[in-house]
């Protein structure tokens, strides 16, 4: 029945026939104990950036979504509901190849999904999903990962507040039309946070400080203005700030007399470049980094 759904040109289900073990099917694994279906690979077996486009159409898979099926990539339509039912489901991708060939009616089935851990809906069509502001307050405290870059999105969900565990926030190239507020910086457990190409706007809290854990930190392409707090200096796991493309004002030194302060000298990237700072006296002794 799930053949039947996707369009197969180049036969790789070509031993998904008879009543036998399908155990034995190519892209099919299963439980040693249970003998239970586990897995589905229907992707191509190479990274997608290493393939040109005739490759890629040529050896993808495609075809309707349906409700029996994880998946990502080439299938398009409505997310079904019963998506919900999965409440063993550590890991949901739904990552779309291109923008909104998915999309979504509601998002009340997410509140389903209890043990969920990493949930990719990037480049899913959200903007029907009038709830998804709501829903998010459902998700699971154990979400380590989330990724909703491209999904239209006008706010940061409040829900993240609740995630305790969560490391890893990605929301770039959306429409968050806000100040980045304060609840966000008590995710002290965040290691990467991106919000690159939103539409935020106002002054960074110093409040952002109590992100000791961040060790990437893109705020780009964005409309935030103002100083940059010294308190950036308490970020001593940092590695990778992008602040470029704002209308941030101050002294570039003093900026980096703050992150100099820490001992750990890890700093690898620093773009600060496309704002309204003046560059000062360079009175610190920096560890070697890409600076732009």
């Amino acid at each position: 029945m799930f053949k039947q759904d996707l369009k197969d040109p180049s036969n790789r289900l070509l031993s998904w026939v008879g009543e036998g073990d399908c155990c034995n099917w190519t892209g099919v694994v299963c439980d040693n104990l249970t003998s239970h279906v586990r897995e589905l690979h229907r992707g191509n077996y190479y990274s997608d950036e290493y393939l040109n486009y005739s490759l890629y159409q040529e050896n993808s898979l495609g075809g309707k979504f349906v409700s029996r099926i994880l998946s990502d990539s080439k299938f398009a339509g409505i997310i079904p509901h019963q998506l919900g039912n999965l409440s063993s489901v550590c890991s949901l991708g739904l990552r779309s190849e291109s923008y909104y060939w998915m999309k979504v009616e509601n998002l009340q089935w997410l509140s389903g999904l209890s043990s969920l851990q990493n949930l990719d809906m990037s480049r899913v069509d959200l903007s029907k999903a009038s709830d998804w502001f709501q829903v998010t307050n459902t998700l699971p405290s154990m979400l380590v990962e989330l990724h909703m870059s491209g999904c239209e999105l006008n706010q940061i969900p409040v829900g993240v507040a609740n995630m305790t565990r969560l490391e890893v926030l990605n929301l770039r190239l959306n429409i968050i039309w806000d100040t980045i507020p304060q609840w966000l910086c008590t995710c002290t457990n965040l290691e990467s946070l991106s919000l690159y190409l939103n539409l935020l706007r106002g002054e960074i809290s110093s409040s952002i400080g109590n992100l000791t854990a961040i060790v990437s930190l893109d705020l780009s392409a964005n409309q935030l203005k103002g100083k940059i707090p010294n308190s950036l200096g308490n970020l001593c796991k940092l590695t990778v700030l992008d602040m470029s493309r704002n209308y941030f004002n101050g002294s570039v030194s003093k900026i980096l007399g703050s992150l100099s302060r820490c001992s750990s000298g890890q700093m690898e990237s620093l773009k600060l470049s496309t704002n309204d700072f003046s560059a000062g006296k360079f009175q610190t002794c920096m560890p070697p980094y890409s600076f732009e």
